[in-house]
């Protein structure tokens, strides 16, 4: 007999709802998010013949704790399981244990529809991590210089021309070492040129034009302004560079992994991926090479492929908003990098904007045919090669 097993998991505790293969109720219970309430659910259903546990969000200890016990665990669209609640629960109410009967009694009634979590290797599981860690600090280190740039722009408005590159290492440095503009007014020329040589800035025409900005420069701020502002923009250049710091961090390591794995080299090979794009990209597709049967798969997971709405004459094509939309964008960046190296890439997309398509809609275009042409490389384990033999997928 079949168990049909649904967690409806949070950060405190878990709703457990089961029920058996004829849809009843065999049990009910809730654990703690702990080893302990871990090892209370394994007791309740170490003696099933046969089981099925689902999830919403198949994430956090409790679904590793279940990996380590070579446990199955499958993965439910949250949306699916809302408009199956809408369907078959008539009073409309909601709360976790309800939450957890309806993921049970989903996977009793679509058991053969659903799929089981599929589980990488541990290095690519942690380049996977490494991935996401990356992007959220590259977007910390995105905010943090933009209220840089605010401060800067409330008393010490010389940065905004001083290097073209707002927030570079020379100029965080700087701010650092003359947070004001008294300050900066007060070193000799030799001390900013010995500080920008030291900091690699060493073209010695921009060294002089660095230096000509600053003594051409005159400003009127009031004491209590500046003394504030520059208070709160050496904090935030400390904070801007220890991330730059940890950055550097993350994809030496991510580098380190992606050079190692054995797909590794494969995606390397496409045009423009480069070690962060080609780490994502890798971490998307995974070595597991069960989790994809197709490339229409990953297409429709990751968003690329468009979705068709026909009824009677009316027809019309929209973006697909059910998908994995990080992994759309990972996708996007790759299909747009890749214009500027791949002569199919750059004739597919300009072809797409004779036809009147939009930038965004013609690069959306471009990342699908490009998730045939990786699917192939993946699943085939050859490098890419631009000849017909691989182009052939797209």
């Amino acid at each position: 007999m079949t168990y049909y097993i649904g967690i409806d998991n949070s950060s405190l505790d878990h709703k457990i709802h089961i029920l058996n293969n004829d849809g009843n109720f065999h049990s009910q219970f809730i654990i703690e998010n702990n080893l302990c309430g871990f090892n209370k659910l394994y007791d309740h259903i170490k003696e099933f013949s046969e089981i099925m546990i689902g999830f919403e969000l198949p994430h956090g200890p409790l679904v590793d704790y279940l990996r380590n016990k070579q446990i199955t665990v499958y993965s439910l669209n949250p949306l699916k399981i809302k408009r199956f609640k809408e369907t078959n629960i008539i009073s409309g109410n909601k709360n976790d244990n309800i939450d957890a009967a309806a993921i049970a009694e989903y996977l009793r009634k679509n058991s053969s529809q659903c799929r089981p979590l599929f589980y990488n290797s541990e290095d690519l599981e942690k380049l996977k991590m490494l991935c996401i860690i990356h992007q959220r600090m590259t977007e910390e280190h995105a905010r943090y210089k933009n209220k840089l740039h605010f401060s800067i722009r409330q008393y010490f408005y010389l940065h905004e021309s001083l290097f073209t590159d707002f927030g570079c290492t020379v100029q965080i440095e700087m701010l650092m070492k003359y947070p004001t503009f008294r300050a900066l007014k007060s070193a000799s020329d030799e001390e900013i040129e010995t500080f920008l040589k030291k900091h690699k800035y060493r073209v010695l025409n921009n060294i002089s034009k660095v230096i000509y900005k600053i003594r051409s420069y005159n400003q009127i701020i009031s004491p209590e302004v500046e003394y504030a502002y520059s208070i709160e923009v050496k904090m935030l250049c400390e904070v801007i560079r220890n991330i730059k710091q940890n950055l550097k961090d993350v994809e030496k390591e991510m580098m380190y992994i992606f050079h190692k794995h054995p797909l590794g080299q494969i995606f390397s090979s496409l045009p423009g991926a480069g070690v962060i794009l080609g780490s994502n990209l890798l971490a998307l597709f995974g070595d597991n090479m069960s989790r994809f049967d197709n490339a229409n798969q990953a297409q429709c997971l990751y968003g690329t492929a468009p979705k068709n709405y026909q009824s009677g004459n009316y027809h019309k094509i929209t973006m697909r908003k059910a998908c994995n939309k990080k992994a759309r964008a990972v996708l996007f960046r790759f299909a747009f990098t890749s214009l500027r190296l791949s002569k199919w890439a750059r004739e597919y997309y300009d072809a797409q904007r004779k036809k009147g398509k939009s930038h965004s809609v013609a690069v959306r275009a471009l990342s699908n045919k490009w998730i045939k042409v990786i699917f192939k490389l993946w699943k085939d384990g050859i490098i890419y090669q631009e000849d017909k033999k691989n182009l052939a997928a797209a």
